[in-house]
């Protein structure tokens, strides 16, 4: 215990305790700068740090800590364990991603912009590609004249959008003419294009946080109110973040004490815009002390070993994790599999899980299929392979609608409406699902704490689950029926205001035509609609994504496909963010890792493979009839060469 938690007799609530680092972030006055690696527990100390500040008086009522996270789903997990710790305190816990909370600020107080930036009405939400970017910059240089054209041409293309458009702080005023600066006069250019349409005006989140920050700046009645109400922000993946977020942090909260979590060696986010030197930077204008967590509560010490080794490539000076895990029955912890085609390594692996599932008695969850890109050309041989032994496969970068499945699968309307058609088909009742699906409708319905309106939400739930029964007996009825008839139930105009208020940053019309098509999909391949139901969720399913998808998920065992020049062709134009993204990819296993690769052109990533050799992970090929119809077990030598674990340092053939 610290001596600040000593004087006020505070303990770490649902934990037996933390380790001493955590301990000294945590109860530090002013604004921190936590580094937190793989399995260090990161959603727990932020939730610790809330117990703390909220339970001990210093984040006192009406005060509110402000949660602010890149990925949604982090959001919500940290809202939910701080739900959990302190339930008594969660209404002052806002856990919010940046997108949402800067689209959330300027849909409430758009009318304050300065004139010349006022939105007379509604806007729609853009997403430009890659291509769009490159396209406008190349248009713009193309129509310039002398020595501005060759500034234009030098502008960065693929992050224009983040490194140009972010970088530029928006004047009080429009320009009255175009600026001399080439980053400038590109950015003005853009908003030019979008902002003044004749019809509504385009707003990618960029430019939704460059006029957030201009309320902030211009309008010091919301900058006091916003500092008044969050006196404590936390900033979770902290090096993620862009110059556009960051510029926002110091405009808005600059006397907020401020706790920054995250991981240098994880930042893979630098083709988004990511600033390479986030910590570095925030350290200098919060004056933040540093802290490093030092223990890793999800892998035993063989993978924590392997991950060290990436880790000082990434970071001379970073220290070994001191794993906290029971290494458990003996396993080979890392293992490299060589193959000879996609055919092969398919059948291999499906069989091999199989086995695994069968012996140990896992589930098709407890496995991750990860890749760097390009899952999509993996999927059809896994799937099949897979399907032979019963096992199901989950594309979680599948794109469904608009939305990428797993994005899809997290959403809270997507919760609800599943929730409700799944209870909707077994009138016997499945109590989780109940459970879920009830909590959701008293948050649209805004009953929490009254314990007679939450009976009605009960009695509403139980009205829409039989009425939706009695539709889904029609012979006549389709998926997207099915769907209308449950938004209809519950009330468009209230779930609408339900996602502004508790999930802005997204479209209710995009969820709903994302869940709409991936209903079509599955209820297309299914003989009925709750095989259907559980088939959208695939929750007991092997998850096939990208490394990108995979950050903050934890699986007992991960299969890191493609370690080859065809999966990391990029690999040359950016090692460092490369390189971090094999150090994500390979630290969401927690009890074992199988590298794959069915290419002998690994040239490229001689690298990668000089680091495996120097953890003491050994290579396997696969013969042709490896892949009959004998399944392999998973405790068993593979055939023909052994294959040693992590630390006992045989070379790779």
């Amino acid at each position: 215990m610290t001596p600040d938690s000593a004087a006020t007799g505070w303990q770490p609530v649902g934990i037996n305790d933390l380790e001493p680092a955590a301990w000294d972030a945590l109860s530090d006055a002013g604004s921190t700068a936590v580094a937190a690696g793989p399995g260090a527990g990161k959603t727990e100390f932020l939730a610790q740090r809330a117990a703390y500040l909220l339970q001990t008086g210093q984040c006192a009522p009406p005060h509110r800590i402000l949660a602010i996270s890149f990925k949604r789903d982090a959001a919500t997990n940290l809202g939910r364990r701080v739900q959990e710790r302190v339930p008594e305190h969660a209404d002052r816990f806002v856990s919010r991603t940046f997108d949402s909370f800067t689209k959330g600020l300027l849909d409430r107080f758009k009318a304050a912009l300065p004139t010349g930036w006022t939105l007379p009405g509604s806007y729609e939400l853009a997403f430009p590609s890659t291509t769009e970017q490159r396209d406008f910059i190349d248009y713009l240089a193309d129509t310039a004249n002398g020595d501005q054209r060759a500034a234009l041409y030098r502008l960065p293309r693929n992050t224009f959008l983040a490194e140009v458009v972010g970088a530029w702080s928006l004047p009080s005023e429009p320009p009255a003419g175009d600026p001399a600066d080439a980053a400038a006069l590109a950015a003005w250019r853009w908003w030019q294009e979008r902002f003044e349409r004749p019809e509504r005006p385009w707003l990618d989140f960029v430019m939704i946080n460059r006029l957030a920050e201009l309320l902030a700046r211009t309008r010091p009645q919301i900058r006091r109110a916003l500092r008044a109400t969050y006196p404590f922000v936390f900033v979770d993946e902290f090096q993620d973040t862009t110059i556009a977020q960051f510029s926002f942090l110091k405009t808005v909260f600059t006397d907020a004490v401020i706790t920054a979590v995250g991981d240098r060696k994880q930042r893979i986010m630098g083709f988004a815009g990511a600033l390479p030197d986030a910590f570095p930077r925030f350290i200098r204008t919060f004056s933040a002390c540093e802290y490093a967590l030092a223990w890793n509560f999800r892998c035993t010490d063989s993978l924590v070993a392997l991950q060290h080794v990436i880790a000082a490539k990434l970071d001379p000076t970073a220290m070994r994790a001191e794993s906290r895990v029971d290494d458990g029955p003996a396993i080979e912890p890392v293992r490299l599999w060589r193959f000879n085609g996609a055919v092969q390594e398919a059948a291999i692996i499906a069989s091999w899980i199989a086995d695994d599932i069968d012996q140990f008695d896992r589930t098709a969850a407890d496995f991750a299929l990860v890749a760097r890109q390009k899952v999509d050309t993996l999927e059809p041989h896994l799937r099949t392979a897979l399907a032979r032994h019963g096992i199901r496969l989950r594309n979680d970068d599948a794109l469904c609608g608009k939305m990428r499945l797993q994005d899809l699968l997290k959403n809270e309307v997507t919760r609800l409406i599943l929730g409700a058609l799944r209870l909707a088909v077994h009138p016997d009742g499945l109590s989780d699902v109940w459970l879920e699906t009830s909590a959701l409708l008293q948050q649209v319905r805004g009953t929490a704490g009254d314990d007679m309106a939450i009976r009605n939400v009960h009695d509403e739930l139980a009205q829409l689950t039989g009425t939706i029964r009695s539709r889904l007996a029609s012979t006549s009825v389709d998926s997207a029926t099915v769907v209308n008839e449950v938004v209809r139930f519950l009330g468009p105009d209230e779930l609408r205001g339900y996602v502004k208020s508790a999930q802005r940053g997204e479209e209710l019309e995009v969820v709903l035509d994302s869940f709409r098509a991936r209903l079509a999909v599955v209820s297309s391949q299914t003989a009925d609609w709750s095989a259907a139901f559980d088939e959208f969720e695939a929750a007991d399913a092997v998850s096939l994504m990208t490394v990108h998808k995979s950050k903050g998920l934890e699986y007992h065992t991960v299969f890191f496909l493609g370690l080859d020049d065809n999966q990391w062709w990029s690999h040359s134009r950016d090692r460092e963010g490369s390189t971090s993204a094999f150090f994500v990819g390979l630290s969401r296993a927690a009890r074992r890792l199988i590298f794959t690769t069915t290419s002998n052109n690994t040239q490229g990533i001689a690298e990668f493979y000089d680091m495996l050799r120097r953890a003491g992970v050994a290579e396997q090929s696969w013969l042709p009839d490896d892949a009959g119809p004998g399944r392999i077990p998973p405790t068993a030598e593979p055939i023909p060469a052994k294959l040693w674990s992590v630390g006992e340092n045989r070379p790779l053939s």
